[in-house]
Order: structure tokens, then sequence, then C-alpha cells
């Protein structure tokens, strides 16, 4: 039990290795003049050593991207009545367990802001995981039209609640949980800012 405590602090301080290094060396030297090698050697590790840990040089500099949708995640949206499309979304939705691995709020937006690069790297990833969303969203609404929220074009509908979904998890990305304190169960927390937006339009005149 000790030596798997051991092991476990280790690999902890070596993704916090990686992760601190490749921030820092990117605030520096800007994102397109960082490779995956320069990264492995300001971490002391090996190529072989750093895909272990991590997927990419973006996963590297923004920390892995922790939500998926598994293939039954996607059919409990298309195939799950529900008064509450947006919340149905959110939990059918895979968190990867464990603790914001990134970079602090001020210094991933710092990151994002001044590296264009990164930027489109960031939005790429989300972009497949929006696109599936979508395709299973349209489906329930045309399952379940007593579930629609407004009259107008069913693509219309579907798009409204694909922007809300991303809102919220443009909201978790850019100020994920603090590392501090006891864990926040994640679909929790994306729940709460899926409320608060949601009161927040609701409050908003034309």
């Amino acid at each position: 039990m000790q030596k798997e405590g051991i092991r476990e602090q280790k690999r902890r301080e070596t993704a916090q290795s990686i992760h601190a290094e490749a921030a820092k060396l990117v605030s520096t030297h800007g994102y397109d003049n960082v490779t995956v090698e320069d990264i492995c050697a300001a971490a002391g590790i090996s190529r072989r050593t750093f895909f272990n840990y991590v997927d990419s040089k973006d996963e590297a500099i923004l920390g892995s991207f922790p939500f998926t949708f598994s293939q039954a995640g996607l059919d409990a949206i298309r195939d799950t009545p529900s008064e509450n499309l947006l919340e149905l979304v959110i939990r059918s939705m895979e968190v990867k367990p464990g603790r914001f691995d990134g970079p602090t709020q001020e210094c991933r937006r710092e990151l994002l802001e001044n590296n264009p690069g990164l930027m489109h790297a960031e939005t790429t990833r989300k972009r497949g995981f929006l696109t599936a969303v979508a395709r299973a969203v349209y489906d329930h609404l045309e399952q379940f039209p007593q579930d629609r929220k407004s009259s107008g074009p069913l693509e219309e509908e579907t798009q409204f609640i694909v922007a809300l979904f991303q809102g919220v998890i443009i909201r978790s990305r850019c100020q994920p949980p603090a590392n501090a304190g006891p864990p926040i169960d994640p679909k929790d927390q994306l729940l709460t800012y899926a409320k608060n937006l949601t009161n927040y339009a609701k409050e908003i005149t034309w």
C-alpha cells in the first residue's frame, strides 16, 4: 500500500511538471515555437514518458479535455424524454475523474489570448464533441416533440441547446474548480453553471 502511494505521488508530480513546464515554455516562447521535445527536456522526461501522461502538446499545455460522451450517453440524450434537455445532456456526459490538471484560470486565459494557434487547438478539441451532441439533441427533439420549447425550426432549437451547453463548457474550462479544498462533483458544478447561464438569459430584455 505504501509503495502504491509513493507511485501515485510520483505520477502526480510528473504530470504537474509536464503541465507546468509546457505552460511556462509557451508563455515565454509562444505556442508555435515549442515542441514536445522542448517540454520533455524541461520536465526531465523521455518522449515515451510524455505520451504515457498526455496525448499531445495541446493537452500538455491546457490540461486534458475532461468531457466525453459514450455511445450509451448519446443514446440516453436521444431516447430519454425530458422537460429539461440541457440538464439531460449534462447528466449524460462522462467527466474524467480527478482534479483539473491544467493551468490556473489566469494562466490559461493568458495563454489562449496570446497564442491563436493554441486557441484553434482548443476549438478543434470541442468541435467533434459538440457535433455528436447536436445529432443526439436533434434526434431527441424529433422523437419527443412535447419536449420542445420553441415553435421554430427543429435545427434552430437544436442550435439553441448546443449553444447553451457550449456556454456551460466554456465557463467550466475558463474557470475550473480550484485544486484546494474538497473536490466538487463536476456534474453538479456544470449544472450550477447551466442554471446561472439560463437565469441570466431570462433577465435580458429587448
